[in-house]
């Protein structure tokens, strides 16, 4: 059971060191998030996942990436400010494991409604630039259908940080490409 545990964990560094990799060698936020999302669901052997980002205008959370059979029932879907589970995880700044959710009161049913997806137990971890808690990421339901562990969550941990820089890069690249741009136009007058 050891070397079967040793094994697992440096197929996820390995993982981890692909993610990186990619990281650094491409612009395509979408492709990279996504990336991401399908490793932290595949490594932490989740049946879905999603990163869900915070509207600056509502504070609402809107899924920008899912993965699993619901994802296109979960795109652009909003959880409004405050509310479910992940809203407490923006709100705190804090990963939480939730065994069972339909016994915990900061469950938002209604996302589940409206993909068909039965959530029966979640790993949500916030996901911080700058100390800012800008999302959340959301594993949901073990495979095998046992409980989500310590080990799982610092997994997750740190995909979600990879996801992190990849959102301020990609942010960070915007402003310079608007930047840029402005100045064209500023010499053109």
């Amino acid at each position: 059971m050891a070397d079967g545990n040793a094994t697992a964990q440096v197929d996820a560094l390995k993982r981890i060191i692909e993610i990186t990799a990619l990281l650094n060698s491409t612009l395509n936020l979408d492709d990279l998030l996504q990336h991401i999302m399908l490793s932290a669901r595949d490594l932490i052997g989740s049946e879905t996942s999603s990163l869900l980002l915070v509207d600056g205008e509502s504070g609402d959370l809107i899924v920008h990436t899912a993965t699993g059979p619901t994802s296109e029932e979960a795109a652009r879907r909003r959880v409004p400010a405050g509310q479910g589970i992940a809203g407490w995880v923006v709100e705190h700044g804090e990963p939480t494991v939730v065994a069972s959710v339909r016994d915990d009161e900061r469950f938002y049913a209604a996302m589940d409604e409206a993909t068909g997806l039965e959530t029966r137990s979640m790993l949500a971890l916030p996901l911080k630039v700058h100390e800012q808690t800008i999302g959340v990421v959301e594993l949901i339901n073990k495979r095998d259908g046992s409980s989500f562990t310590e080990m799982d969550q610092e997994l997750a941990g740190a995909l979600v940080n990879q996801a992190a820089i990849a959102i301020d890069n990609a942010r960070l690249y915007g402003r310079l490409a608007d930047a840029i741009v402005e100045t064209r136009q500023s010499y053109r007058l």
